[in-house]
């Protein structure tokens, strides 16, 4: 179910950015890293892809979309017995997007987003599965990040580094994500 629902999000990411105008439009799309910690405990997930699409500008703030997953596996053999365990995290947002240009073309963006991440794992022993869960919670996101231009055509590759703020049920949970790719705009 929930990898039907990343291809949907990815599929309808893509159409929206086909389908807008093209001058009025910018796609990143890279690879994130994440980190998350709560009350001294903190894991990273490693693994992971991030895809925003920015709508027409307005001044200098547009509207953004964005999508990012992130996954976390970790397994051992502990006296010819298997532990497998396995987190996954999937974040829907949408905000502004304010930034400028600088006079080398270098574009510096900040992004406020509001949204939600869902959370899920499983865990197996020998093969068994022994648990599984999921959840999904409100999040803020805060982050900053910079595009530079590499030829002609709207082609580029950013890097930006977040602050997200994710409103779980009982405690709150900090993180912070790395995501560095390719933009495409015009």
């Amino acid at each position: 179910m929930l990898a039907c629902s990343k291809r949907t999000v990815v599929a309808l990411m893509l159409a929206v950015a086909a389908s807008a105008p093209a001058a009025a439009q910018e796609l990143l799309l890279g690879y994130q890293v994440q980190r998350f910690g709560s009350e001294g405990d903190n894991m990273t997930a490693p693994l992971g892809i991030s895809v925003s699409v920015a709508g027409p500008r307005s001044r200098a703030a547009r509207l953004v979309g964005q999508f990012d997953w992130s996954r976390k596996r970790e397994s051992e053999t502990l006296f010819g017995t298997s532990f497998d365990a396995t987190a996954d995290f999937t974040a829907f947002a949408g905000g502004l997007r304010v930034g400028g240009a600088t006079r080398t073309g270098a574009q510096p963006f900040l992004d406020l987003l509001f949204g939600a991440i869902r959370s899920s794992g499983s865990a197996c022993v020998a093969g068994q599965s022994v648990g599984s869960g999921a959840e999904t919670d409100p999040m803020f996101e805060v982050g900053g990040g910079i595009a530079v231009p590499v030829g002609r055509g709207g082609f580029g590759v950013f890097g930006q580094l977040a602050y997200r703020r994710v409103f779980a049920e009982g405690t709150g949970i900090n993180g912070a994500r790395f995501a560095a790719g390719i933009r495409l705009a015009n």
